[in-house]
């Protein structure tokens, strides 16, 4: 198989590399595309095939932006170029001009590139950025497997899911009988969890500390001597953010209350900026609009207990905090505050689509969600299409009572697609990086095979044995594995 992973920056790029080295040891190869030229160097310097995107833009000389927009929008069924651009955040203040040639540049370039390598599988790795959204559609086009790391609890956290970021991790008809064994590691896996009562990420610390000052002085040196026009390494501006966060986590400390003692539904908040809010459910960008409603709903004597993510702390604007706070039936609680223990004291959860309500289900509690996360739909939490339904489902959430065997089904269901490893973000170290190596050539193995039984256009670039799920001996006399010409996509 041939894997094509797309990354940003040095540190992403890196890792990745690592996992292209562990992907191409098992017989694979391997392309990188990144945006950093001084981390496309170090990959090439390594032996690794990379390139740089924003060179592959640049050589593609006059571009008739006005056609070729079209053309991408109808080819890629878009509602329009905007839709990818709107959550790049290098575009904000710029014009549509700037932006729509921009973005034209990134899907002729990545275009070219595919057509180029051939890519079996494409790992774009998730995010808001032009170039990983561009990616995932050229990728589909060709019909590649597009492959996202996303992260969750359980013992094998990854989930890798295949074409799309919006998919339940299971089926309903998955939520089957477990066996003696299934079930022991099921419940194993919430007594631990619950019994450590640890969150799944650390809590975001200061910006401001005397140790990052080598981190500026990095990014410094990189944009003076090597990406001079690196739209996301700006010093200038990540040092502005950072004192200007700094500044808001203090003074947000004032905003924060005691949990108090009324009876309460827990909402926690996303990330500003998630991918999952920003591309996958816009509509519920406004978080304080959907607090509003919750707290408006709830029965008199009950409480909205609102948490802020703890990778937010100090990024929330004061303006919005206040805004909560404002709320006669809201409270907000410092971040730091357990998620556990709300958890455990409060008569139902509502969310968005935060792992929080997959935790409220290992203790039992009522979910509701509003934004389709990978647990809804299974017929354990109260899941809502619209907005509108909100001022029946709050009350509706307190009187639910999730069956615990549908629970322990679906835990079952959901660990067994899951893989070892975690992205970047989450860990690092070699390890991971073989860990993930293993995890994309198993699945990847299993997508291709799955394809070329349903006579998918593209054909694997490995023959497959059904029987083995191993790679067949190469083509006689090539060296290399044979590989099936394909169609190009209409």
């Amino acid at each position: 198989m041939k894997f094509l992973f797309t990354t940003l920056q040095y540190l992403e790029t890196e890792f990745y590399g690592g996992v292209g080295r562990h992907l191409e040891r098992q017989g694979h190869e391997v392309v990188h595309v990144t945006w950093s030229r001084r981390a496309a160097n170090r990959l090439r310097g390594s032996g690794a095939d990379a390139r740089c995107l924003p060179e592959l833009m640049a050589a593609l000389g006059p571009v008739d932006v006005e056609l070729e927009g079209r053309r991408i929008v109808a080819e890629y069924g878009l509602p329009s170029l905007r839709d990818v651009w709107r959550t790049d955040w290098p575009c904000a203040g710029r014009s549509d001009g700037w932006c729509a040639e921009r973005t034209v540049r990134h899907f002729l370039a990545l275009e070219r590139l595919f057509e180029e390598t051939s890519p079996d599988v494409v790992v774009p790795e998730v995010g808001s950025e032009t170039m990983r959204t561009a990616a995932h559609h050229v990728g589909l086009a060709h019909g590649a497997p597009v492959m996202f790391l996303l992260y969750t609890i359980f013992p094998r956290p990854l989930r890798l899911y295949v074409d799309t970021l919006d998919a339940p991790i299971a089926e309903p008809e998955e939520l089957v009988e477990l066996s003696e064994a299934e079930r022991g590691r099921v419940e194993a896996f919430v007594r631990e969890f619950t019994r450590v009562a640890e969150p799944i990420r650390p809590h975001r610390r200061p910006p401001i500390q005397a140790h990052r000052a080598p981190l500026l002085a990095r990014h410094v040196a990189v944009r003076a001597l090597w990406d001079r026009d690196n739209d996301y390494l700006r010093p200038g501006l990540w040092l502005r953010q950072q004192l200007a966060e700094h500044v808001r986590g203090a003074l947000a400390r004032r905003l924060y209350e005691e949990r108090g003692s009324r009876p309460y539904v827990y909402f926690p908040l996303h990330v500003v900026d998630d991918y999952k809010i920003a591309r996958v459910v816009p509509h519920c960008a406004d978080q304080a609009s959907i607090v509003e409603q919750l707290a408006g709903f709830l029965p008199h004597g009950h409480e909205l207990v609102v948490k802020e993510h703890p990778m937010s702390i100090g990024r929330n604007e004061l303006g919005f905090l206040k805004r909560l706070r404002s709320i006669e039936n809201v409270r907000l609680v410092d971040p730091h505050t357990s998620s556990h223990e709300l958890i455990r004291g409060a008569q139902g959860v509502a969310v968005i689509g935060s792992t929080v309500g997959l935790e409220a289900l290992l203790y039992g509690k009522p979910v509701l969600t509003l934004g389709r996360p990978f647990y809804a739909g299974a017929g354990i939490t109260l899941d809502v299409e619209s907005f509108r339904e909100l001022r029946a489902a709050v009350p509706d959430l307190l009187r639910f009572r999730p069956d615990r065997e549908r629970i322990v089904r679906f835990l079952g269901a959901a660990m067994r697609r899951c893989h070892e490893g975690a992205p970047v973000l989450v860990d690092r170290s070699d390890a991971n990086a073989q860990a993930l190596a293993r995890s994309l050539d198993s699945k990847g193995r299993e997508e291709l095979l799955a394809r070329s039984l349903q006579g998918s256009r593209k054909s694997p670039a490995v023959r497959i044995d059904s029987d083995t799920l191993a790679p067949l001996p190469p083509s006689p006399g090539t060296g290399v594995p044979e590989r099936v010409e394909r169609p190009r996509p209409t």
